[in-house]
């Protein structure tokens, strides 16, 4: 039966697998896809807009428990003034901009 054959160990990890490549294919890219549509939609509200931008940030590992990048600075992300978060956001833009290589033919 069904039920006895998604108790196997081999049907789980099975299953698992599948799921996990939905998750890192179609479900990633339209998550992307949506978080960036968001962010860019200039009707949305801003806590959709900022929700959006925060979650993207976490998910590159810029910013949140995961983070990757050293901290610079000692307060929380939602204690900081729009101004202090627009000169973190124009560093890290810096920061990205400097690691990208320029394609233009010559």
């Amino acid at each position: 039966s069904a039920f006895t054959l998604t108790q196997s160990p081999k049907i789980i990890a099975k299953i698992r697998q599948e799921r996990n490549k939905v998750y890192q294919t179609e479900l990633a890219s339209t998550a992307v896809q949506t978080l960036k549509e968001v962010m860019e939609d200039t009707y949305a509200p801003a806590s959709a807009r900022i929700a959006a931008a925060r979650t993207s940030l976490e998910l590159a590992g810029d910013i949140g428990k995961h983070s990757q990048s050293q901290r610079n600075y000692e307060q929380n992300l939602a204690e900081m003034t729009p101004a202090e978060l627009s000169a973190i956001i124009d560093r890290w833009e810096g920061e990205k901009a400097a690691l990208a290589k320029d394609i233009t033919p010559v």
